[in-house]
């Protein structure tokens, strides 16, 4: 399987669930779309798009890249590549060795006036996950992300509602 002609043109998302089921079941191609998705090519975004995919059908397979995607997310400037990698981490329990520069950058993308949606979405997930193991920023986190409702979109303020109830709780 040839993954970057793949990739080029962009596969429609029926086409790429097709692909990753494809991946799920000869999972050393997992191995080629890593280096696709973390390589400079011109489409290698598309390869973290279809890293999603796959791990909907088998997550096991892309949860051995999870440590990988935090330590380049700070190092990263491409959104797109951003957004994915942060949607997968979000997803999985957090190390228990996890970097400070990642945590660090998680906070700075959910305070960020500049940072896309989603991306804040996923930072605050992460961060309350990380919570979980480090109560203390619970408070800091919570007021953080209740600043961010008041001009917040509906999908942020969803996410921002679940994530302050569970902190109550957790308390």
């Amino acid at each position: 399987m040839d993954l970057e002609k793949l990739l080029d043109p962009f596969p429609v998302k029926e086409e790429a669930i097709l692909v990753a089921q494809s991946i799920a079941e000869n999972p050393k191609y997992v191995k080629d779309l890593w280096e696709i998705s973390v390589s400079d090519k011109k489409h290698s975004w598309r390869a973290t798009w279809l890293m999603d995919k796959v791990y909907n059908v088998a997550p096991d397979l892309i949860r051995l890249y999870i440590p990988q995607m935090i330590e380049l997310i700070p190092k990263l400037e491409n959104e797109s590549k951003i957004r994915q990698f942060l949607k997968l981490v979000s997803l999985e329990p957090l190390p228990r060795n996890i970097s400070g520069e990642f945590i660090n950058h998680c906070f700075d993308v959910l305070i960020s006036s500049n940072s896309a949606i989603a991306l804040k979405v996923y930072s605050m997930q992460i961060l309350y996950n990380f919570s979980l193991q480090e109560p203390d920023i619970q408070n800091e986190l919570a007021l953080i992300i209740e600043e961010g409702m008041e001009n917040g979109t509906a999908g942020y303020c969803s996410r921002a509602k679940r994530i302050l109830k569970a902190i109550s709780k957790s308390k």
